[in-house]
């Protein structure tokens, strides 16, 4: 598969600072982690860009309607990586995405994984952040073409209106299979995924 890979640097402080909001002050949003957000994030930029939610099967081009986002999570149990999916990611809010991951991951790690929860998957989102790793290339999962790779949020020194202060910034890698879409539609992408990150106020928008 010949593949590219695109890499963006996101300033997360407001991020952060509405998830710790959510914690406190809404009833069921306790949980909900940075990758929720993200895949929100994903779900809304995959809709504007249609193309990146695209499969390559058998030669042909698949353009999906439905936004199903999985969720790379480390082996259990020797059951090797296992990718649960989480359907319709566009059409649920935050608490729902953060509810339906958490399930769907539990139910895989336990070898006891629903009908759909490890298939039909568009997109994938793999998180490696919580394990120090600052940035790194994750391997599509086929028949997908692209899935984003996460690395830990860090605290440094950042300009801002001329001033050095401090911030909290993570960056992003996306890989895509360059038989399905090209470098403009990528950039384009991760640029919007990086716009929502950072102005997370349009993830909590009740979804439609």
């Amino acid at each position: 598969m010949p593949d590219f890979t695109v890499t963006v640097e996101a300033r997360v402080d407001e991020a952060v600072r509405l998830r710790q909001q959510l914690k406190d002050s809404v009833p069921g949003a306790e949980k909900v982690t940075m990758t929720d957000m993200l895949m929100r994030a994903c779900a809304l930029a995959l809709r504007k860009f249609p193309e990146v939610n695209t499969s390559w099967v058998e030669g042909r081009f698949q353009r999906k309607r439905d936004i199903n986002i999985g969720l790379a999570v480390p082996p259990s149990k020797g059951l090797g990586l296992l990718v649960p999916v989480v359907h319709d990611v566009d059409h649920k809010d935050l608490i729902q995405i953060s509810i339906e991951s958490r399930q769907v991951i539990e139910r895989a790690r336990s070898g006891r994984p629903g009908e759909h929860d490890l298939s039909g998957g568009t997109f994938s989102i793999s998180n490696l952040g919580m394990y120090g790793v600052d940035e790194f290339v994750a391997i599509i999962n086929p028949p997908e073409s692209a899935i984003l790779a996460v690395g830990a949020i860090k605290d440094v020194p950042v300009i801002e209106d001329g001033r050095v202060v401090p911030g909290k910034v993570m960056r992003m890698t996306l890989t895509v299979d360059h038989r399905v879409f090209y470098g403009q539609t990528a950039a384009q992408f991760m640029a919007e995924v990086k716009r929502l990150i950072e102005n997370p106020v349009a993830l909590v928008v009740p979804a439609g």
